[in-house]
C-alpha cells in the first residue's frame, strides 16, 4: 500500500516537507518488524504470518531458526538491501529539493521502558545467530552501549560503517547516534570515532548531529568533528531551574524533560537554545517542539536552526493521498515569512540584546542591515538601531498567526539612535526591520 502512514510516496513526502512547513525529516530503524506487535503483547509468535506494513530493519534475516517474531532470526552481519536503498532514495532526494534528512543509526526506545518494546529486538539473543550476549529483557540499553564485549563492538563497527557506505555521499544529511539516546559519554565517543575512522579511509567527510542528555552533549559539543547540536534531551523548567539527567542511567528519552519542550515556558526554551547559540556561533541547533507557536517563535529567536515534529495528520488519520499535517498551521505562516523575506541572510543573524523587556522582546540581528524583535504579548518595543547610523530602515510588523506583512508607522525609520514601536494589539507580533 502506497501513501501515507503506509510505505510511503518519498517523491510526494519530500514534496510536501517543502510545501507544509516540514523542512526536515528524521528517521530511526523501526521499532518492531510485524505490525501485529502494534497490539503491545509480549506473546511469542507462532508463525511467520507478518502483519504489513512493515517496519524495516537494517539487518538481514539468516533463514536459520525462528525469532520471537516467527520469522527467522537475524544475521546481524548482513544487512537488509530493501531499507538501505529506501534511505539512499530518500537522501537523493533531499539533496535534490533542499530537504533535510536526520538519519539515526539507533534506536534506543526498544532497550527500555517495556519488555514488548524489546521481545522482537534484532539484537536479543533469541532473534539473532550472534552471541550478543545482551540481557533477556529490559533495560538493554547499558549492555548494548558496552563495547568491552568484542562481538558487540565488532557488530556496532560494521553496521555503523555501513550506514556511512550507503549514506556518506549526501549532503543533505545529519547523521545522529540515536533516537531518543540517553546513554553514556562512552559510547557516544565510540560512535563519534568510528564515524571520523570512516571519514579518513574514504576521504570524505560527513555533518555529525551531537544528540543525547546535557553532560554528553556538553563534553563533546566543541569537537570540530560535530557539526549541529541537538537539545531536546533536557531543559529549563518554567521556574528557571534545570532539569538534565545524566547519560547512562538508561533513563528512556521520552521521559527526559527536554524531550517534551511542552513541559517548559516560550521564556525558557529562549535562554536554553540562546546559550548554545552563542557559545558554538558555527554550529547549527535543532530542537523537538511539540507545542506552541510561542514557543516555536522562541526558538527561532534564539538562533535555533531547525524543529523537528512529528508528521501526524488531522485526528491522527491516515488520508489518502499527501496534505498538511496537523500541526503545520501552528508554523505555516512563519515558515513562509521566513522563505520569502529571511532566508538569504537568516543564518548571518544571531541573538542580540537591542530590545527592551527581555523576558517578552527577543531580538536576532544582523546589526546596521537586519533587525527582527518578537513580542511575546505585543505593547511597545524599543529596538537599538545604533550600528544603523546614517541609514533608512524599512519596518514592518508580521503577523504570525495570519502571515500578514504591514507597515509599521510610516513604513520607514531612522538608524543611529533607539526606535519605539507599539505592536497593533496584546497578541504575540514580530518587527521587521531591514534595508529596503
Amino acid at each position: 500500500m502506497i501513501g501515507p502512514n503506509h510505505t510511503e510516496d518519498l517523491d510526494k513526502l519530500t514534496d510536501n516537507m517543502l510545501r507544509y512547513a516540514y523542512p526536515a525529516f528524521e528517521h530511526n530503524y523501526g521499532l518492531w518488524y510485524d505490525r501485529r506487535r502494534d497490539r503491545h503483547d509480549t506473546q511469542r509468535r507462532s508463525d511467520a504470518n507478518a502483519v504489513p506494513p512493515f517496519l524495516e530493519q537494517p539487518w538481514a534475516r539468516s533463514g536459520i531458526g525462528t525469532a520471537w517474531d516467527g520469522l527467522s532470526r537475524y544475521d546481524l552481519t548482513r544487512y537488509n538491501p530493501w531499507y538501505f536503498d529506501r534511505l539512499k532514495t530518500f537522501a537523493a532526494l533531499c539533496d535534490a529539493k533542499g530537504t533535510v534528512l536526520f538519519h539515526n543509526f539507533y534506536m534506543q526506545h526498544a532497550l527500555l521502558e517495556f519488555t514488548t518494546h524489546y521481545v522482537d529486538f534484532p539484537w536479543r539473543p533469541v532473534n539473532c545467530i550472534q552471541n550478543t550476549n545482551m540481557p533477556d529483557d529490559v533495560p538493554a540499553a547499558n549492555a548494548f552501549y558496552d563495547t568491552s564485549d568484542p562481538v558487540r563492538r565488532s557488530l556496532h563497527q560494521a553496521y555503523i560503517r555501513k550506514c556511512l557506505d550507503e549514506l556518506g555521499g549526501y549532503s543533505n544529511v545529519f547523521h545522529l547516534c540515536s533516537q531518543e539516546y540517553t546513554g553514556p559519554l562512552s559510547f557516544m565517543r565510540f560512535w563519534l570515532d568510528t564515524v571520523s575512522e570512516w571519514e579518513s579511509q574514504n576521504h570524505r567527510d560527513v555533518k555529525v548531529c551531537l544528540g543525547g542528555t546535557k553532560d554528553v552533549l556538553d563534553a563533546l559539543a566543541a569537537d570540530p568533528r560535530v557539526s549541529a547540536l541537538d537539545l531536546r534531551y533536557f531543559s529549563y523548567r518554567p521556574n528557571g531551574s534545570l532539569y538534565a539527567p545524566p547519560g547512562g542511567q538508561q533513563i528512556a528519552g521520552r521521559y527526559t524533560a527536554g524531550f517534551d519542550a511542552a513541559a517548559t515556558s516560550p521564556y525558557q526554551i529562549y535562554r536554553q537554545v540562546r546559550e548554545y547559540r552563542l557559545a558554538y556561533p558555527d554550529k547549527p541547533i535543532i530542537h523537538m517542539i511539540a507545542a506552541s507557536r510561542q514557543q516555536s517563535w522562541a526558538f527561532l529567536m534564539a538562533g535555533g536552526s531547525v524543529i523537528l515534529r512529528f508528521m501526524e495528520y488531522p485526528d491522527f488519520s491516515t488520508p489518502p493521498d499527501y496534505i498538511a499535517p496537523a500541526h503545520a498551521p501552528i508554523i505555516q505562516p512563519t515558515y513562509d515569512f521566513i522563505d520569502t523575506h529571511l532566508s538569504d541572510r537568516l543564518f548571518r543573524m544571531m541573538p542580540a540584546d537591542l530590545v527592551n523587556n527581555p523576558q517578552d522582546n527577543w531580538c536576532l540581528a544582523e546589526p546596521g542591515h537586519t533587525y527582527l524583535v518578537y513580542a511575546l504579548h505585543g505593547g511597545s518595543i524599543d529596538l537599538d538601531l545604533t550600528a544603523a547610523a546614517g541609514k533608512t530602515l524599512r519596518a514592518q510588523w508580521f503577523n504570525p498567526r495570519t502571515g500578514s506583512l504591514t507597515p509599521a508607522h510610516t513604513g520607514q525609520v531612522a538608524g543611529g539612535a533607539t526606535a519605539s514601536f507599539s505592536a497593533p494589539d496584546t497578541n504575540d507580533w514580530a518587527l521587521l526591520v531591514d534595508l529596503p
